[in-house]
């Protein structure tokens, strides 16, 4: 012990701001009293003591002498001995406390090693309203950026205190303690461990009403800011959380915080940006809170609500029009509701217009995300593909946007989703050069997942187009572009069964139509050249296909159609005298083929295919 207290002395003397000799001898009164077993009567002198020691430690280099010399340790066995009456020992050891904290990691953990936050837990229950300032002051500072501390006032129920205290009804009114509480909450909703502790229904309800009570009064922003954003980290991965800000009756109010509170410009700066940052907090709250399956359709049912969405849809303020289009989003998950948000709310042209006004890019991929959506029922394909949304959404395909991936990726899912079965879709994306941006798209690409999709929605017109016997212009115009070399490579080298087989169909469409041979010739070198890496190897197509027919595992069905292809385009080559081709099939494949035993069903189309390959 002398060691330290010399130690301490020395140090103590180096720090010009303070009273050395009183500080050392208040440490010495502490260190002697805790240590005594009877301490009736001394309490007046301990609080004194205390007060010296708070004083001191405002100083920063008093902080880390006082830490080593094991004052915190000392209090906190002080802390668990005094009376409940000794008030003013109570706040002065917390001030103590609090400012050896204030920025200085090394004391919080003395303080979390020590146990005293858990010792002044039940203080907030002792009704004593002086006591709360320190309490709180003390907490903030020892938790600040320290997560073993926000874990330790979870566990504890100091943290569902606090959260008791910004109850509007019943909690605390000063300012400053409420703004304190907050921070603290603030810390612990960003611990994960600390924050799921305290995740709870009750905790839910006195933060909503806090934050209800706040949005109308705008008073503390700083304090609304950590508030909104707290309660947001909370909710966000809890269905039954975000359920309860539903449950509590709240949504409208929430809305009209959102629609009605302008930024004025008489603002600071500072106060401009911050109450920003919380109209986005809330718009993200109100989004979560109707994102849950169970109260999907209990909302959507909810007329006052889904004509609000609507009316906020066509409000010019970005927060506003932002939240409608992403809660709608959340409606927007089954197809009945689709179905009537297309045809009764007319909500794809709502979204259409908007994705045309803003530059936004993120509000931007929330809007066609909502766009896919309801382009799957059928019955909407004809409706969204009449209001031009083929040709809004793919000017994301145009080279000057590749920075914007997901936008580029969602858009291609939505013309592949409109032209699959929708003839007039499909014609939209070969005659309004639609076709020519996939193309080029897929050509530039890397990714092969957006390669792929992209592809697709060349399978998928193919298909729509073949079977209309009224498209000869159209399908010599598929023929004359790039768009068949994309298939034949997404055939060769997908890991993917049904993008081969989508693949797959589509070509047996092209080459079995033999009105078309003048417009096949620049497609047969596609077939024979080595461009293709399968598994690391750079093959042709049809080296390829014979080995998925002969070695592969893929399902039958697959390997037949493969066999069909290949006799299509035998057919077609002898046709227009591709004899390379021919050769070439019959080199990979005629002498395998003889050497298989494959089940009956693929045996037929096998034997198919060698008798086409010996008959030429």
């Amino acid at each position: 012990m002398s060691s330290v207290i010399d130690s301490l002395k020395q140090q103590l003397q180096e720090i010009p701001e303070i009273n050395s000799a009183e500080v050392l001898n208040s440490v010495l009164c502490l260190k002697e009293l805790s240590g005594q077993t009877q301490l009736e009567g001394k309490w007046i002198q301990l609080t004194n003591v205390c007060k010296i020691l708070g004083d001191a430690a405002r100083t920063e280099t008093v902080r880390t002498p006082l830490g080593n010399a094991r004052v915190i340790e000392d209090l906190a066995t002080l802390l668990q001995r005094v009376p409940s009456e000794e008030t003013d020992f109570h706040i002065q050891a917390l001030r103590v406390l609090g400012n050896m904290c204030f920025d200085h990691e090394d004391n919080r953990k003395h303080v979390k090693d020590s146990g005293v936050i858990s010792t002044i837990s039940p203080f907030f229950q002792c009704q004593k309203k002086e006591l709360l300032p320190f309490i709180c002051g003390f907490y903030l500072n020892s938790s600040m950026d320290y997560a073993p501390i926000q874990s330790q006032l979870s566990e504890c129920g100091a943290a569902k205190s606090l959260i008791e205290l910004m109850d509007p009804d019943t909690g605390i009114t000063d300012d400053n303690c409420v703004t304190m509480c907050m921070k603290i909450l603030d810390g612990i909703a960003s611990n994960e461990e600390a924050r799921k502790m305290v995740a709870d229904t009750f905790a839910v309800k006195i933060l909503v009403k806090r934050l209800v009570y706040e949005l109308k009064h705008l008073e503390h922003l700083d304090m609304l800011d950590s508030l909104a954003c707290s309660l947001l980290e909370i909710i966000m991965d809890d269905d039954i959380l975000q359920n309860e800000i539903i449950d509590l009756g709240v949504l409208d109010e929430l809305l009209d915080f959102l629609e009605n509170t302008s930024i004025e410009t008489g603002l600071a700066k500072e106060e401009k940006e911050t109450l920003g940052e919380i109209k986005k907090a809330v718009m993200r709250l109100v989004v979560y809170a109707l994102s849950t399956d169970s109260k999907m359709d209990e909302l959507f049912n909810d007329q006052h609500l889904l004509t609000r969405l609507m009316k906020m849809m066509i409000n010019p303020v970005d927060v506003v029009h932002q939240c409608a289009v992403y809660a709608l989003g959340n409606l927007a998950r089954s197809d009945e509701h689709c179905i009537e948000l297309v045809e009764k709310y007319k909500l794809s042209k709502h979204l259409l217009d908007l994705f045309q006004r803003t530059e936004n890019a993120t509000f931007q991929y929330a809007i066609l995300g909502c766009l896919k959506h309801l382009c799957l029922p059928k019955t909407n394909k004809p409706l969204i593909g009449n209001e031009n949304c083929i040709q809004i959404v793919s000017s994301t395909l145009d080279q000057s946007k590749d920075m914007l991936k997901r936008n580029q990726f969602l858009s291609i899912g939505i013309i592949k989703l409109l032209c699959t079965g929708n003839y007039k879709n499909a014609v939209k994306v070969i005659d309004g050069g639609v076709l020519s941006l996939i193309v080029s798209f897929i050509k530039r690409v890397d990714d092969p997942a957006a390669k792929s999709e992209a592809t697709r929605v060349i399978t998928n017109v193919i298909k729509t187009i073949w079977v209309e016997e009224d498209s000869k212009d159209l399908r010599s115009k598929l023929l004359e572009s790039d768009a068949i070399k994309p298939i034949v490579e997404l055939v060769c080298t997908t890991q993917f069964d049904v993008l081969k087989n989508d693949g797959i169909m589509a070509l047996n469409l092209v080459f079995s139509d033999k009105h078309y041979l003048s417009f096949m010739a620049p497609l047969f070198p596609l077939l024979t050249t080595d461009d293709y890496d399968v598994n690391g190897q750079k093959m042709s197509f049809v080296t390829s296909m014979s080995n998925d027919i002969c070695e592969s595992k893929l399902p039958v069905q697959i390997r037949c159609n493969i066999c069909v292809l290949l006799c299509q385009i035998i057919e077609a080559a002898s046709l227009v005298e591709q004899r390379d081709v021919i050769e070439l099939i019959k080199t990979c494949c005629l002498n395998r083929l003889k050497l298989m035993k494959p089940d009956d069903v693929l045996q037929t189309y096998v034997s198919t295919l060698a008798n086409a390959l010996e008959s030429k």
